[in-house]
């Protein structure tokens, strides 16, 4: 018997509809699904709440499953990743690039996984470490707490699939950072951000600030300036086993982003410091797919062409 988890996004009916169509599915076979519920937060005028997914736990799963876009299924990353169980994302989104199973598909694709075992690709994740002040923002809290390895204990740290972003608060005002690779001081910028991506993340942020692709099996992580005044503008690509310190200088403040969530507001003199985690994430994948397909679709027309 398997026991699945299922994070839906609340915008999307049809998510909703396909997760309890699979619970019911699952349980009639004989196995165990819940769907993760999404704890009530603020609501943005004109937006639909966010949620809390800080207290879900998933100890005891076997495959989580995000139904939704690339925001649900990052939203799920940190969950899957602390628990050491392999995730799935059912694509109802635009672009869905982290997203391997259109909704049609659900079915035989955990059947699969059920029967003869996933394709399992390992993808590289950031562990990303703060010290100096940094004021929490308020909700969905994504950290992991401190196992004495990554992080020294008591200490909070975040999983990223795709990047941590350290930039500008305010429109239109940009900060200074310095950078440093493994202790040792590199350049330093007056910029809108800095960020650190891994090879998944690099066609993400990374590509739209002008850094460049990685192929998602690479052991590598890249530092990209975010849009740099009157300063040297190239990536730079780091080895698995280094460390990228961002570091916010004086006078203006910045806020840490993590996969696309602000996780805080960076003190100037914050560091905050990135390195590759000691695990991978586990992402099913019921088909063999390469690297230049799935980019393509991707970069033309938004996954359109």
């Amino acid at each position: 018997m398997a026991t699945l988890a299922i994070l839906v996004n609340p915008a999307r009916a049809d998510a909703a509809t396909l997760a309890k169509d699979t619970v019911k599915w699952m349980r009639a076979e004989g196995h165990t699904a819940r769907l993760l519920r999404l704890a009530p937060a603020a609501r943005a005028e004109g937006r639909v709440p966010a949620g809390d997914l800080s207290g879900a736990d998933l100890r005891g799963v076997d495959l989580a499953i995000s139904m939704g876009g690339d925001g649900t299924f990052l939203r799920l990353v940190p969950l899957a990743y602390a628990a050491r169980v392999p995730i799935l994302g059912v694509n109802f989104g635009r672009l869905g690039y982290l997203l391997h199973v259109e909704p049609a598909a659900l079915r035989e694709s955990v059947a699969q996984v059920l029967g003869d075992g996933p394709r399992i690709e390992e993808r590289i994740v950031l562990a990303v470490t703060v010290s100096g002040e940094l004021t929490p923002e308020a909700g969905d809290d994504r950290s992991l707490d401190g196992d004495g390895l990554i992080s020294p204990k008591g200490r909070r740290w975040w999983v990223a699939l795709n990047e941590m972003v350290a930039e500008k608060t305010v429109p239109g005002h940009m900060v200074r950072f310095a950078t440093a690779v493994d202790g040792e001081e590199f350049l330093s910028y007056k910029a809108d951000g800095v960020l650190v991506a891994t090879p998944t993340g690099s066609t993400a942020y990374n590509l739209s600030a002008g850094g460049p692709v990685l192929a998602p099996s690479l052991a590598a992580m890249v530092m990209t300036p975010v849009a740099p005044h009157l300063a040297i503008e190239r990536s730079l690509v780091l080895r698995a086993d280094q460390v990228a310190t961002v570091r916010v200088l004086p006078e203006r403040p910045a806020v840490l982003v993590i996969d696309g969530r602000a996780a805080g507001r960076l003190a100037p003199g914050a560091e905050v410091s990135c390195r590759i985690a000691p695990e991978r994430l586990r992402v099913v994948s019921p088909e063999d797919r390469g690297f230049a397909g799935p980019l393509r679709r991707a970069l033309t027309l938004g996954g359109r062409g």
